[in-house]
């Protein structure tokens, strides 16, 4: 039964992460410094995808309580939807977001020693 509370949280993550990434892209809540770019297309694509896990999951989730066949798929669908979210950290992390460094530097040339 602990297994249950753990795979619905997954899930439930899935889909708020999904949400919060693909309306990211529309509405930027600005948490993130000018210099962070974000690929809007790939961030709205994880988010499509994070979504739709997350339901899927939850629908197989609901369903394994009717049918005892999909009950035991649970535990694949679990490793799945944590993988996914272990991929999207990656992304997160490594990828999705590239340092554009623009304007004036904040270190000036000269590190503070005036030539006089």
């Amino acid at each position: 039964m602990l297994f249950l509370v753990f795979y619905f949280a997954l899930f439930m993550v899935l889909v708020v992460q999904g949400t919060h990434v693909a309306g990211e892209v529309r509405t930027p809540l600005g948490s993130l410094p000018e210099e962070v770019s974000q690929n809007p297309v790939a961030a709205a694509r994880w988010g499509v995808v994070l979504i739709l896990a997350g339901f899927l999951g939850a629908i197989v989730g609901l369903l394994g309580f009717r049918a005892p066949g999909i009950a035991a798929i649970r535990p694949a669908v679990f490793g799945l939807g944590l993988g996914l979210l272990a991929l999207y950290g990656l992304w997160v992390i490594f990828l999705g977001r590239k340092p554009e460094f623009m304007g004036k530097p904040a270190v000036a040339d000269d590190h503070g020693h005036g030539h006089h």
